[in-house]
């Protein structure tokens, strides 16, 4: 194992001594200023491309305007300069082995982004490559709104049910501010802290991975990131609000934020407490002061989400739109008292060391009751109904922190180390009753159990990245390497009555109390070395080679209750494991790309060899291996004939090892009815991965139509292999399944596949002030199981359609309208045909907030759901409606004095349907009901001098 874990360090230490920059590079040096005031320009960007016009070297200005380019040889160069706000500047430069004189650039002011300054023709979309830039100023959000009422604005942005931000069909990253990052671990937090009325410009990229913006290789890798761009006179000073508010039933919710702005170094600290469901970090939630009504739906209400999908796991993701699963209809289930903390830094030091990083701390304790109604689709000889009500109090509490250091050594190299760590710790007490019965209602079986449980789970990771730029123009040699441990510790107790009937009457009991303790770890470490040359002209290769190791372990030990000690004292060795496993695999392949004017093209082959070493020593040795070779083509094809258009082409392949849960194969009959094995013979997943994306934006009117299709295909794919026992079935040495019971293990299949489609569709309507967005989802998803060891599958066939209206009339009159439909149908191998299983949710939803008369602010949600096809009493049609009345207080309205409503009319529901291969699940849950909240939130602003000396950077004055 030490050799295996060395040598990605060996490789790091060799590649860096043979391939260091050489001797006697030139260094072009020189100042970038406005042609206006002759003032620097900070921040502003540097390309330096040979003949070829491939890229070579790549740099910024510094706070002074200056910038060093190191060019590796001599020859004819083209400096190309950009600033935002700027036009693009080029010249041409020759470099021979003289001391080159520093360059002078003066930059013009766009023309276009001086139109924007006249009120009435504010630009409200420029496109720059792959970024699609909005100007702030174009939008109308209320004083002291949070960012996300700006941002659902724009046209294909939009929030989704839980929350996740979606930008032109895709699921955003994360969000940065002035290209720097902010709380990077999770958007939906810088989302809420930062306010709208700091915000200049808002810019959606389609980010590539850092490997391609070092390398010039475009990998094809693209996430949606969004650029917030803040005011120049908002950059340093400090804003915030803290807010609080308590109400009928001893409601309480509290919270606030604190961010401090000096130039290159920024803090922020955010803290929430409350026990209305509120799970993020929304002031907007908190007060009443900025969310535009939107928010007021937290604790209440929620849109249609994806439910589970195939095989025990978790579907595709497929653009925020529900993929065939099923979804909740309602509000948030159960109640749940929360404590977050979040806490974000990022410097600059001496110029070329960026240091940033993020803490979280999350405390939830939540009561869920729910009831659920299964119906276990056998089809012959008759399908089984389970009805189940439960009980679950549960504790949560976790700690994440995760840094980043970027050094850039100079223009030729960077070195990149993000460390990452993670403490949570769980435990709660779950107790369920239900029975189950054939479909003409002959009983099968009871039970009545209980479980206590805890557990504690501590990650560690890292990430170190090294790139270099060599002498010849466009050849780059990158390594990187990531290194990770985990543990894990858990202590569950089980006790559960069970009852078995034969033709009416009961045949037998069964009591299960016992023990289980469980503990394991892992450790990773996989390194990747990747070389590129290019060819000449547009042409260029890349070669790769990576090596991934992970070794797991896992003990599991059950102990009876023995009524003679009164203690679990007993060792039960048919439920006691104790596992390990071991993962290799190497990999190496080429690819190449052409890339020329609007057109781009790559293709390329990985061969990879694996292999899975499974080592049992309790209760009886066992030794198993698998060998797995593979070969994985990837191809894209991209075609950019202008900004306003971009059609993308990607195929890509990729192989997933089971997991140590899955391979350890010991019998876990916490559920007596429902028990569980693994299954050591597992082989690894091969997937197939299709992408189709289609690209339009008219930079006049702000129109925006995206148009993308995916399809996944899997061999190999582990879902569960379910036996159903009709009588009483010894499926272990002394572990007896009772009739009606399941036994799940994983296995191995071929032939799942999903498709789906989505068009998402935004444009402003200058006449009459409003955005409109439309988003249309078609989807087709083919699950596969096994049932007494015969194939089923089930196809969910399905489509969304989202209708969205925004005002933008004015700051102080703001309203939205939304209409979101889902029709699934289902078609089951083990349904008879003239059964219907297809269901209809339909949710339409008007937000409100007005502002008027000495600052008295009223804000109304209200939505109605409708559900059909579900099974009998799950057919729930409900209003909610929550409301508010305010009054601003203090000189600018700082402030505000709040009285709000939850669920006005007391009718709020909660429905969720799933749909796998094998089962059709309706559940309620309950929720959080009317109550009254008297709230009073402050918001605090202050710019320009007095900060403190925060904006001192270390080693320079920011």
């Amino acid at each position: 194992m030490v050799p295996r874990l060395f040598l990605p360090v060996l490789l790091t230490a060799i590649t860096t001594v043979f391939f260091s920059p050489v001797n006697g590079q030139t260094t072009i040096t020189g100042t970038v200023r406005d042609s206006l005031s002759k003032k620097p320009l900070k921040g502003a960007t540097l390309q330096l491309t040979d003949g070829d016009g491939i890229s070579v070297v790549l740099g910024f200005t510094d706070s002074i305007g200056r910038f060093s380019l190191k060019v590796p040889a001599v020859g004819s160069y083209t400096v190309r300069v950009q600033h935002l706000g700027f036009k693009r500047h080029s010249l041409p430069v020759a470099v021979n082995d003289s001391v080159q004189k520093p360059l002078d650039i003066i930059l013009a002011m766009d023309n276009i982004m001086l139109e924007g300054v006249d009120v009435a023709a504010i630009q409200t979309v420029i496109l720059k490559g792959d970024t699609t830039e909005f100007n702030a100023a174009a939008f109308k959000t209320e004083p002291f709104a949070d960012s996300d009422a700006l941002l659902t604005q724009l046209p294909g942005v939009e929030v989704d049910a839980e929350g996740n931000l979606m930008a032109q069909g895709e699921r955003v990253a994360r969000i940065i501010v002035d290209g720097k990052t902010f709380f990077d671990s999770d958007p939906r937090i810088a989302m809420k802290t930062l306010p709208a009325d700091i915000i200049d410009k808002v810019q959606i990229i389609d980010e590539q991975s850092e490997q391609a913006r070092f390398t010039g290789f475009d990998d094809g890798q693209r996430r949606k990131v969004i650029n917030i761009v803040t005011k120049p006179d908002r950059r340093t000073g400090y804003f915030g609000r803290v807010a609080g508010g308590y109400g009928s039933t001893d409601r309480y919710t509290t919270g606030g934020n604190i961010n401090f702005f000096g130039g290159d170094r920024r803090l922020s600290l955010t803290a929430v407490a409350n026990n209305v469901n509120q799970q993020g970090f929304g002031m907007a939630d908190i007060g009443a002061g900025g969310g535009g009504g939107m928010a007021m739906m937290s604790g209440g209400g929620g849109m249609m989400r994806g439910g589970r999908r195939g095989g025990g796991r978790g579907g595709p993701a497929g653009g925020g739109m529900m993929m065939g699963g099923g979804g909740t209809m309602g509000g948030i289930p159960g109640n749940t008292n929360t404590g977050s903390l979040a806490l974000n830094y990022n410097t600059t030091w001496f110029e070329n060391l960026e240091f940033g990083g993020d803490y979280a701390f999350n405390r939830t304790a939540s009561l869920v009751t729910s009831v659920v109604n299964r119906e276990t689709l056998i089809g012959d000889p008759i399908n089984q109904i389970s009805l189940q009500e439960s009980h679950n109090d549960r504790l949560n509490q976790s700690h994440r922190a995760g840094f980043r250091v970027e050094y850039k050594l100079d223009s030729m190299q960077e070195l990149t180390f993000r460390p990452n760590f993670s403490v949570q710790r769980t435990g709660g007490i779950n107790r369920t009753a239900g029975s189950t019965m054939f479909a003409d209602q002959v009983p099968i079986n009871a039970s009545d159990r209980s479980q206590e449980n805890r557990s504690n789970n501590f990650n560690i990771s890292g990430n170190l990245d090294y790139r270099l730029r060599l002498a010849k123009p466009g050849r780059t040699v990158s390594l990187s390497a990531n290194g990770s441990y985990n543990s894990n510790k858990g202590l569950a107790q089980t006790l559960s009555f069970n009852e078995f009937f034969e033709d009416h009457v009961l045949g037998r009991t069964d009591t299960v109390n016992n023990l289980n303790n469980t503990s394991g770890f892992g450790n990773g470490l996989t390194g990747r070395l990747a070389y590129t040359e290019p060819l000449g002209g547009a042409s260029r290769v890349q070669a790769n080679y990576s090596l991934r190791t992970n070794a797991s372990f896992s003990d599991r030990e059950t102990m009876d209750f023995l009524a003679e000690t009164g203690q679990f004292s007993e060792l039960n060795r048919q439920l006691s494991n104790t596992f390990n496993n071991d993962y290799l695999h190497h990999s190496g392949g080429l690819t190449y790309q052409f890339s020329k004017e609007a057109f781009s093209f790559d293709a390329g082959m990985d061969y990879q060899g694996a292999n899975i070493r499974n080592h049992q020593t309790f209760p009886e040795d066992q030794l198993l291996s698998h060998g797995f070779r593979s070969f994985l083509p990837n191809a894209s094809l991209s075609y950019r004939p202008s900004r306003a258009y971009h059609v993308r082409l990607q195929y890509n392949t990729a192989t997933n090892p089971p997991s140590i849960n899955q391979l350890q194969n010991v019998i876990n009959n916490e559920d007596p009815l429902n028990i569980r094995s693994g299954n050591a013979s597992l082989a690894q997943e091969f997937q197939h991965r299709f992408n189709l994306t289609f690209t339009k934006i008219n930079r006049e009117t702000g129109a925006h139509l995206n148009v993308s299709a995916n399809a996944d295909f899997s061999n190999n794919r582990v879902v569960n292999s379910t036996f159903i026992a009709t009588e009483d079935t010894e499926v272990a040495p002394g572990i007896v399944l009772g009739a009606g019971g399941q036994f799940t293990r994983p296995v191995n299949v071929d032939g799942y596949y999903a498709v789906r489609g989505n068009i998402s569709w935004g444009k402003p309507i200058e006449a009459l002030k409003l955005n409109l967005s439309l988003n249309t989802g078609l989807f087709h998803t083919h699950d596969i199981g096994l049932l007494n060891l015969q194939e089923t599958f089930s196809n969910t066939t399905g489509i969304n359609q989202r209708i969205s209206v925004n005002s933008r009339i004015s700051e102080k009159l703001l309203y939205n309208v939304t209409y979101s439909g889902n029709y699934s149908m289902v078609d089951n191998s083990n349904v008879a045909s003239g059964d219907s299983y297809n269901y209809f949710n339909q949710t339409f939803r008007q937000d409100l907030t007005w502002i008027f008369w000495k600052g008295i602010r009223v804000n109304s949600s209200i939505m109605y759901t409708k559900n059909s096809g579900l099974s009998q009493g799950y057919n729930q049609d409900f209003f909610l409606w929550n409301a508010s009345l305010g009054k601003k207080l203090f000189k600018g309205d700082k402030a505000e004095l709040t009285l709000s409503v939850n669920d006005v009319l007391n009718r709020n529901t909660n429905v969720d349907r799933s749909v796998t291969e094998l089962y059709i699940i309706d559940s309620s849950s309950n929720v959080l009901r009317q109550y009254f909240l008297l709230s009073f939130t402050y918001n605090l602003r202050h710019f320009g001098p007095g900060m403190g000396g925060f904006g001192r950077g270390m080693g320079r004055a920011s």
